[in-house]
């Protein structure tokens, strides 16, 4: 299957206003009939000073290695179990070689801007004379999350470390997160490339892209600055309004390119800056098919109408108090700002 691509990173208030880089970074790229999507969220915590760099390595090593990975893999091949290992092991070790060469050619300083902030404890840990502490800890100043969805022939392999959120689209309307759960994310904890035992700390999923009704029309990856927009127990819910509500919908109606446009230049620093204040990267697949997307669109719509027409349970469930309201109107006027922005260059341009 082929897909539409789109990856971008905006900075958040939290970032800015203190002066600190962007700490997420994702990019897209396709080369030989396989495409990429990828995002990372480098750790804000205060002895990750070089986050930033981090997410931006991680981003340019899986893009190496899944060159690699594919070099002698034929279109029609399959992803196999050993493969995939192979290639996190591969991925998590050019990591680590990057971020350490990186610390080599420029070695921590007081100059830094976030060395103020970094614990005694880790202060000593960087600057040890000791070459085995140092390999062990230097790559915690690069700290990053990873997620990438990859597209081979008919087959996807999504990978995933840390928290964010993949969600995919199936054909029957419905959204999913495929990749397994991980019992160490919650809250501002979230496991790490720059773990010794990163490798083992991913986890993967493999999807078919064939026409049944549970294969994937689109692909959705975020890190945690967008999932943070909506209240903590219901960021699905509307992640999937703005996944299939408002972008799928755009691109239906507006094609990809006003699309990409239009998410990364308003809607994006919109939600940053009336959500989480965050940090934010977004990157989708999305099938090039527009029958197919039309007639997916159409069942998600019917799938949450009637959802939302259903009657209460006899029993409601405890009442957790929520942003809903407030949240809503955030939801409403994201949507109305990106069609909108899409009015304004349709008579632009008519």
């Amino acid at each position: 299957m082929k897909f539409s691509m789109f990856a971008a990173s905006v900075h958040g208030l939290k970032y800015r206003e203190r002066g600190l880089p962007c700490q997420d970074s994702s990019s897209a790229m396709e080369f030989d009939g396989v495409q990429v999507i990828v995002v990372a969220d480098g750790h804000g915590g205060k002895d990750y000073l070089r986050s930033d760099k981090g997410a931006r390595l991680a981003v340019k090593v899986l893009f190496e290695q899944i060159k690699i990975f594919c070099r002698d893999l034929d279109s029609d091949e399959r992803f196999s179990d050993a493969g995939i290992r192979n290639f996190l092991f591969a991925v998590c070790n050019g990591w680590r070689d990057a971020v350490l060469n990186d610390w080599r050619e420029n070695p921590f300083s007081p100059r830094e801007l976030r060395w103020q902030t970094v614990s005694d404890k880790y202060k000593a840990r960087f600057t040890s004379a000791d070459e085995n502490i140092l390999e062990q800890y230097v790559p915690v100043a690069y700290g990053t999350t990873l997620l990438a969805a990859i597209s081979i022939g008919t087959q996807v392999l999504l990978i995933q470390i840390g928290d964010g959120t993949c969600a995919i689209l199936r054909q029957n309307g419905e959204f999913k997160v495929p990749v397994p759960t991980d019992g160490e994310n919650f809250f501002n904890v979230t496991t790490s490339l720059c773990e010794a035992d990163a490798v083992t700390k991913f986890r993967h999923v493999v999807l078919n892209c064939d026409d049944s009704p549970l294969a994937p029309v689109a692909i959705f990856l975020s890190t945690d600055g967008l999932d943070d927009c909506y209240p903590i127990f219901e960021n699905e819910t509307w992640l999937y309004k703005l996944y299939g509500g408002t972008i799928i919908d755009s691109l239906i109606e507006n094609g990809p390119s006003l699309t990409r446009e239009a998410i990364r230049d308003d809607l994006l620093p919109y939600l940053t800056a009336h959500g989480s204040n965050d940090d934010i990267s977004l990157a989708y697949l999305v099938t090039l098919d527009a029958n197919l997307l039309k007639r997916t669109s159409e069942k998600f719509h019917a799938l949450t109408t009637a959802q939302a027409e259903s009657p209460p349970p006899t029993q409601p469930p405890p009442t957790i108090p929520t942003a809903q309201p407030t949240i809503a109107e955030q939801y409403a006027a994201a949507r109305q700002r990106l069609l909108a922005r899409y009015q304004i260059d349709k008579g632009d341009k008519s």
